[in-house]
């Protein structure tokens, strides 16, 4: 289910932090703090930090990933970031450290709280179970909303926390609004990119099988759209523009091309199956990269940042395009358990480009280089940023991965009247693996309903040799386990 909406966490992430920014933007013009003013935040504008990114940068993704699974530390978890986060709320409204000009992170919480409310609210109104006592019509719609709004949750947060830091280091005001809100989005949508493949890649398989479609066609689509988004957007459209700069035309000429070469490669793939991949997109990739690599700034140390920030998205494109080649020439097994290690390239690459970007407006540029920093550190702490951010997202999806296994395994199996001991085999190529000598040791043994094709393997008809269907809760559903009768048939 999760696969199924992170195609679109960059444009709803995009959205949400331009209506943010733009509604006090234009409202505080002159009023710019910078992180080196020296002046104090204060003890409990400090807690409020910590117990905000305990909540909405820890516990609620962690907590998501447990309801997704129904584990029973769902509740807790969530309860405890809910606490957590009115907490921190109170006190970010309360402190009496360093005076902030009015911004979107302080007018965006009031959102993120009500927000809050209602899924727990939500959530709590479902723990009650009201339709055990009586016939509750409004429970799956409830149910729909509180999904909605976990996944909703996770966007925001991102959005939030991002405001927050430019809330503290004072930046995006005055006449670098544009610029900044130009690189966290696009750096942003980079890392969701990034993101997306990594979760293709650790889960999304079955899905992609079960919709029959290429994993490029959505890339293709998202690079379409936004570069449709981009080209209209780069000149003029935030801020009134006097001309145009080389900037103007050379990011909207990534626009153009994201667009173009996007709208090639959704054609391509609009029939294509999961087998069936093209490179066009990481083509893309390179092409951007070589552009912003050699993209002209207004001092040496910003052109550096550019060229690291180009140098990643090529490397990303150049290891996608090599992974393409090796799973089309079958040096890598798509359908294998684990990932390739050489895979998780393109999703790091991705992930480290949007970092860089993101770092590489105006403002965080010029601090840096005024401080004495040079470029190899600062590149070398982006780049620790990225392997963090990289190992939080991989651990999500090793969570949810694991708590699948251990729903599978411990699920309580159907009973017999006669007292027959079941065993479960989950996958096919376990199946496969029986030998006919292990069959007659055991004569009961559980197969998936849906691995018919595993009984060729012992000769067996499929058909009439059922005897007994049932599953953990006494329901039959299509994915039964199945009980296959005294192995004297065989």
């Amino acid at each position: 289910m999760t696969a199924g909406y992170s195609n679109i966490l960059p444009f709803c992430a995009a959205a949400l932090l331009a209506g943010a920014q733009t509604t006090w933007a234009h409202d505080h013009h002159g009023a710019n703090m910078n992180f080196d003013t020296g002046e104090s935040i204060g003890a409990i504008l400090k807690i409020h930090i910590i117990l905000m990114s305990l909540s909405f940068g820890l516990l609620f993704p962690i907590g998501l990933v447990l309801g997704l699974k129904k584990n029973r530390w769902h509740v807790p978890v969530q309860a405890t970031g809910g606490v957590l986060a009115i907490i921190g709320f109170v006190l970010g409204h309360a402190h009496g450290g360093r005076a902030f000009p009015d911004n979107a992170h302080s007018k965006f919480s009031w959102f993120m709280l009500w927000l809050l409310v209602a899924q727990l609210s939500a959530g709590g109104y479902l723990k009650v179970h009201t339709e055990r006592r009586f016939n509750d019509k409004v429970r799956p719609y409830i149910k729909v909303a509180h999904k909605y709004m976990a996944i909703l949750m996770i966007i925001v947060s991102y959005v939030q926390i991002l405001l927050g830091v430019i809330a503290y280091l004072g930046f995006c005001y005055d006449g670098y609004f544009g610029q900044c809100l130009a690189h966290l989005i696009m750096g942003s949508a980079f890392m969701a990119y990034g993101i997306w493949l990594l979760l293709l890649l650790r889960l999304a398989s079955p899905w992609l099988n079960r919709f029959g479609r290429s994993p490029e066609l959505y890339d293709s689509v998202m690079i379409t759209v936004w570069g449709l988004i981009n080209t209209f957007t780069e000149h003029g459209f935030i801020e009134e523009a006097n001309g145009w700069s080389h900037k103007d035309l050379q990011h909207t000429s990534l626009g153009v091309i994201w667009f173009c070469g996007g709208l090639l490669s959704t054609y391509m793939l609009r029939k294509a199956g999961p087998s069936d991949r093209s490179m066009f997109p990481a083509i893309i990739l390179i092409f951007t990269g070589c552009a912003m690599g050699s993209h002209e700034q207004d001092t040496e140390f910003s052109t550096r940042v550019h060229f690291i920030f180009g140098l990643s998205l090529v490397l990303a494109g150049f290891t996608r395009c090599l992974e393409i080649l090796l799973i089309t020439t079958n040096l890598i097994r798509p359908d294998s358990k684990e990932p390739n290690p050489f895979q998780y390239l393109p999703v790091f690459f991705l992930c480290h480009s949007g970092m860089m970007f993101m770092s590489a407006n105006h403002e965080s540029v010029h601090g840096i280089e005024s401080i004495g920093i040079d470029i190899g550190t600062y590149s070398l702490g982006y780049l620790s940023i990225t392997f963090l951010i990289f190992l939080y997202a991989y651990f999500l999806f090793q969570l949810f991965s694991e708590l699948s296994k251990h729903q599978n395994k411990d699920a309580t199996l159907p009973s017999s009247e006669d007292g027959i001991a079941y065993h479960t085999i989950t996958q096919v190529s376990e199946v496969r693996s029986i030998s006919e000598e292990d069959l007659r040791r055991d004569p009961h043994v559980l197969f998936d309903a849906d691995a018919e094709d595993a009984y060729d393997g012992h000769g067996l008809n499929a058909d009439g040799i059922y005897q007994r269907v049932g599953t953990a809760n006494g329901s039959p559903r299509s994915s039964d386990v199945i009980e296959l009768g005294p192995m004297s048939r065989v």
